[in-house]
């Protein structure tokens, strides 16, 4: 009887350490989220598309790119990785957060359940999806058209 239990312990214990989870490190501000962090929203139909991962500008400072359509349609969008984790699954934090214009930020929880931000874009084209980390309690989310002709502008984010 003994051994069976000791069998389905490690079985069982086996199986368990098979599943996927995000590589959230005990520092976070020394987490790279580049690795698992995507922007997903209805432009990428809520997958996880490598032109739409996010890229680290500078210490918790990240962004994505993608290029959106004008129509007066908002679109719906969310900072999660592969699994939508808890931890890594970054939607508005209060109701009042929930729609992003390029003249603001707002604050995110990162352990969103159905909470996506909306953006309405003014223009067609290239627009950069930001989420900064520095206050790891209150992460800060803000779009802002993709700059032109200045490389200098593109790394460095206007807020």
């Amino acid at each position: 009887m003994k051994l069976t239990q000791l069998i389905l312990f490690v079985v069982g214990s086996l199986i368990l350490s098979g599943c996927a989870v995000t590589p959230i490190q005990k520092n976070p501000l020394d987490t790279d989220r580049s690795d698992f962090l995507y922007l997903r929203g209805n432009f990428t139909w809520w997958d996880t598309e490598e032109h739409a991962k996010v890229e680290r500008v500078e210490g918790q400072l990240y962004k994505a790119t993608v290029d959106l359509i004008a129509d007066g349609q908002p679109y719906e969008f969310k900072f999660a990785d592969v699994n939508w984790s808890l931890g890594a699954n970054c939607g508005y934090y209060e109701a009042s957060d929930q729609l992003v214009t390029t003249d603001n930020s707002v604050t995110a929880n990162c352990s969103a359940k159905f909470e996506p931000f909306k953006f309405v874009p003014e223009q067609t084209g290239e627009y950069d999806f930001f989420i900064d980390f520095a206050d790891e309690d209150e992460p800060q989310v803000w779009v802002r058209p993709t700059p032109k002709n200045s490389l200098f502008n593109q790394l460095v984010p206007s807020f």
